[in-house]
């Protein structure tokens, strides 16, 4: 999060054992073979030979870091803000895409991605490489005063230029990382991968070998709130080490939600993010960043930056894919698993985190992506995601029903809205529905009398992922829905009472699949 807008089983625990088992079923059964990949394994031998795709995308990747990276025109305001509609990824995520395709690049450019990856204390080069001040990313220029380390953790800073940190702010830090990180250990997520000796350059008690190392520096002056990556040279699947770097002070950030908010957030959102490096660094963008967005509400539930985002997912644009990567969708997505969490709740104390956020990440590490893990997490939950993503589409219609704060929550859009009566008794339209989204049309009666509305629905067969819910509204009563029992090919027909004592039939159709399709809905009155 780099704008805010704000990237053999015997001994184990029991838990263990059970995601371990998870983990064998998945690769039988959609894989063939999981394997975590080696950090130390040579890139692919069509890569090595310098591949041109790979090239272009790791050009491509070192472009937009330095694009993100620009300095504001002078003039101009740099204050902190959220992504504009369309535009690319966050720094977190463009640092992660840079760094996984790092190796892809000619030899003259693997310096400048290796330059712009570093950290900001230049004594603490990684491959001989350390960080270059005017790169747009901060690198001290003073030696680092001593840092405060405690549980594992080194809050590093400077005590003068303009990245400078008081030892007092830096002991504040530190106190919320030691909360953050304790909460996702308790709820048994993995540490960050340990990075050995780097970091350990500037001493102090308790800098040693593998703690996880934050640098302190002038972020809102950059337009930025926090961002985490990775030295190292990674390439694939595969786990990877990660240090993060947030706001010298927070001031320049507004008096809401307030500086000392916006580091609890910003420090639980950056630091996940290294918890998810142990996982997988090169996951899809959109579970890493709707993940690090669900983990801050749950240890900070109070402070809510985390609305402003939802305009831009599911609940603000439903006919766009819960997979879309650029602008706030990443962001935004986060929904889709507040929704199940609300709907599976069980939590590993003392953490006191819904337990199914983890157990996707569990069975995301290594090869499968992000479709596989969460299909797995839910079918040991005896459901899938077809009908899980489905009854989500139809609870986005009303907020303020199906999610425990959703009454601050905005409405799910409609495809179409159509008033039905004597003089119209009839509507036809076909539409797009792209992969992982979905489109609602509501028929409102004008009807006196008795009616009753005749639906057809044609999407996408349900094997590939299709799921309808109709939601009937009765004067005087609350909603209520209902699956549409749709048959192999994605058709089905169904009828509704839709007369006087009906206010409003709504049909949601929901494409869970992992290919776009097209969905046509029908109605007639009788």
């Amino acid at each position: 999060m780099s704008r805010r807008s704000h990237f053999p089983l015997a001994g184990l625990p029991l838990r263990h054992l059970f995601v371990a088992l998870l983990a064998a079923l998945l690769a039988v059964s959609t894989l063939g073979t999981v394997a975590q990949a080696d950090p130390a394994a040579p890139a692919d031998p069509a890569v090595d030979a310098g591949d041109p795709v790979a090239q272009e995308v790791a050009e491509q990747a070192l472009e937009t870091v330095r694009e993100m990276l620009e300095p504001v025109p002078s003039g101009a305001t740099s204050d902190p803000v959220a992504p504009a509609e369309g535009e690319g990824a966050d720094l977190t995520m463009a640092l992660r895409d840079l760094a996984v395709t790092r190796t892809d690049l000619p030899t003259h450019l693997q310096d400048d991605a290796g330059r712009l990856l570093a950290r900001p204390n230049p004594t603490d080069p990684v491959g001989g490489i350390e960080c270059s001040n005017g790169s747009g990313l901060p690198c001290y220029t003073v030696p680092e005063a001593t840092p405060v380390c405690g549980s594992g953790i080194c809050v590093h800073r400077v005590a003068s230029t303009a990245d400078a940190a008081s030892a007092s702010y830096a002991n504040v830090v530190l106190g919320v990382l030691q909360h953050v990180a304790g909460r996702y250990a308790a709820a048994g997520y993995r540490p960050p991968v340990g990075d050995g000796a780097i970091g350990t350059s500037s001493g102090g008690a308790g800098n040693g070998s593998n703690v996880f190392d934050v640098y302190l520096a002038d972020l809102g002056q950059r337009g930025l709130y926090g961002y985490c990556t990775t030295d190292q040279r990674v390439s694939g699947h595969t786990t990877a080490a990660a240090y993060c770097v947030l706001d010298n002070n927070y001031a320049e950030y507004g008096a809401v939600p307030g500086p000392l908010a916006n580091l609890q957030v910003t420090a639980a959102h950056e630091y996940f993010h290294a918890v998810q490096f142990a996982y997988d660094v090169n996951e899809e963008t959109w579970l890493l960043e709707a993940t690090a967005v669900w983990a801050e509400d749950e240890l900070y539930d109070d402070i809510n930056d985390n609305r402003q985002y939802l305009r831009g997912g599911p609940l603000g644009l439903p006919a766009q894919p819960l997979d879309y990567r650029r602008g706030l969708a990443p962001y935004g997505a986060w929904i889709f698993f507040k929704f199940l969490s609300e709907r599976y709740p069980a939590v590993n104390a003392p953490g006191g985190l819904p337990t199914i956020v983890r157990d996707v990440w569990e069975l995301a590490a290594g090869a499968p992506n992000a479709r596989q893990a969460l299909g797995a997490a839910l079918g040991v939950r005896g459901t899938d995601l077809r009908k899980q993503f489905g009854w989500f589409a139809a609870a986005n219609r009303r907020p303020a029903a199906n999610y425990s704060e959703g009454a601050y929550y905005p409405t799910a859009s409609l495809w179409r809205g159509v008033k039905l009566s004597g003089s119209r008794r009839s509507f036809s339209a076909s539409t797009s529905l792209k992969h992982l989204a979905s489109r609602t049309v509501r028929f409102k009666s004008k009807f006196s009398g008795k009616a009753r509305l005749r639906v057809h629905v044609d999407a996408p067969n349900r094997k590939k992922g299709s799921f309808a819910v109709v939601t009937i509204k009765k004067k005087g009563k609350p909603p209520v829905s209902k699956k549409v029992k749709i048959n192999k090919k994605g058709n089905k027909t169904v009828a509704y009472p839709f007369g006087k004592k009906v206010k409003w039939v709504e049909v949601t159709v929901a494409n869970s699949g992992k290919k776009d399709g097209k969905v046509k809905v029908s109605a007639n009155v009788r």
